[in-house]
């Protein structure tokens, strides 16, 4: 008795292997799809929470940080490298796997010199950039003179284009010597009596206290002017050029697309403190290419931080109000010195109806003198010349006339004297006032520069 052997034919083989030729490929296919959409949502996240926090450390110290060394995430300043790790525990992020990120941070400093500050453009580094404005006044204050012009007037105004003058020429107590833009205590403005009981609030000596979110706007402002950036400094590759780049974190794809060993790829593997370039944000993804990045401009930083209308009320605003103080300073003094030369005219018109008077007199005088002569000679002709007695008498009304003229002038005079007087001392209020208003001009522009944005 036969029996049949149970089991599967080369054809039905053949069938099964054919399916499962077309299904794994597909399956594979479909688990990188997904596996590389999970790797990429968990590493998109990862990298906007480690921008919202550098943005939250920029708020806090006034700077980014500076990159890691090393996987530890601890931000290395020493150097002044712009290429590295993203520094995740300096920024206070609960998640380790950011330290496989790479970051770049924009770092173009203009020098330690002071004059150099507002040209600085290093994002990592905190400095006081911003040079407020103060306005220019006597010292010490005009005083009221009653017999001669004010010898302390407000000074000139003066041009300068110099950065270090970003807002204007800045002076210290005498009318030469340059104004330290550092806000300190004892940086107090000319003009002013003795410190006043909060010029700066500051924290140490060098300054650092009065840096604050203007300071960053303004390097920020200055990093955004070039639309190509300079070699040697962040960057993304957008074509042809390189973009500035005010910080680059750029994430590994799930797969070493180029092959090349590394987990990053394209110029995001290549990119050093002498060389700092990124691929640029959006980037395909390609056989040769995987990674994610994000990155902000210096204007996108810029405008992220509303930085338009503080600076612009630190440049004009301010620089509006301060410039109003000194010239309404300038014209109130000016028209005080207008006010001496009335003093001096009317002075003068006392003078002369004090001359007028004494000529009136004389006149008088002379009047009665013809009247004399008059009557001796009507009495001489016997009465043949009594014409001349009547002529007499009217030279006397008019004599008498002259007079009283003479008088009322002088009282005139007197009192408008009396008025150009008054004025010119009661305007002494106003002036006094006005160089008080500059001067407080000048301590509530330290004050803002020091409290910040």
């Amino acid at each position: 008795m036969k029996h049949r052997m149970m089991g599967f034919t080369l054809v039905e083989l053949s069938v099964v292997l054919l399916a499962l030729g077309l299904i794994l490929p597909a399956a594979i296919i479909f688990w990188q799809l997904s596996e590389r959409h999970r790797v990429t949502s968990v590493q998109m996240d990862v990298q906007q929470q480690s921008r919202d926090a550098l943005v939250g450390f920029l708020h806090a110290n006034y700077r980014l940080p500076c990159p890691a060394n090393n996987l530890q995430g601890v931000e290395n300043c020493v150097g002044g490298g712009q290429v590295g790790f993203l520094p995740w525990r300096t920024l206070g992020l609960p998640r380790p796997e950011a330290g496989m990120l790479r970051y770049g941070v924009y770092r173009q400093p203009s020098g330690a010199a002071t004059a150099n500050a507002p040209a600085d453009r290093d994002l990592a580094a905190p400095r006081d950039r911003m040079n407020t404005l103060r306005v220019r006044t006597p010292n010490p204050k005009p005083q009221n003179h009653t017999e001669a012009p004010n010898p302390n007037a407000p000074p000139v105004p003066e041009v300068t284009t110099s950065l270090t003058s970003l807002l204007g020429k800045t002076y210290v107590d005498g009318p030469t010597g340059p104004l330290n833009p550092d806000c300190r205590a004892s940086n107090v403005p000319p003009g002013a009596v003795g410190p006043p009981t909060q010029p700066c609030p500051l924290a140490g000596a060098d300054g650092a206290g009065a840096v604050n979110l203007i300071d960053i706007c303004l390097a920020l402002n200055t990093a955004s002017t070039p639309v190509v950036a300079p070699a040697g400094f962040l960057a993304t590759q957008v074509g042809a050029q390189r973009r500035p780049a005010a910080f680059v974190i750029a994430a590994p794809g799930m797969l070493d697309a180029n092959g090349n060993g590394q987990a990053f790829d394209g110029a995001n593997d290549t990119a050093t403190n002498a060389d700092p370039t990124f691929e640029a944000p959006g980037n395909a993804v390609t056989n040769l290419y995987d990674d994610i990045v994000i990155a902000a401009s210096p204007t996108e930083l810029f405008d992220e931080l509303h930085c338009g209308a503080s600076l612009s009320a630190v440049s004009h605003a301010h620089f509006n109000v301060a410039t109003g103080a000194f010239v309404l300073e300038r014209a109130l003094y000016d028209y005080r010195d207008q006010l001496y030369i009335a003093v001096v005219l009317a002075r003068a018109d006392v003078a002369m109806a004090a001359a007028g008077l004494l000529s009136a007199a004389a006149g008088t005088l002379d009047a009665a003198k013809e009247m004399l002569s008059a009557v001796a000679d009507t009495t001489a002709s016997v009465g043949a010349r009594s014409f001349q007695i009547a002529l007499a008498a009217v030279g006397i009304g008019l004599a008498v006339a002259s007079d009283v003229a003479a008088i009322a002038a002088q009282v005139d005079a007197a009192l408008s004297l009396a008025e150009a007087e008054k004025v010119f001392s009661d305007f002494a209020a106003h002036t006094t006032a006005i160089t008080d208003l500059s001067i407080d001009v000048n301590l509530n522009a330290l004050k803002a520069d020091a409290i910040g944005h």
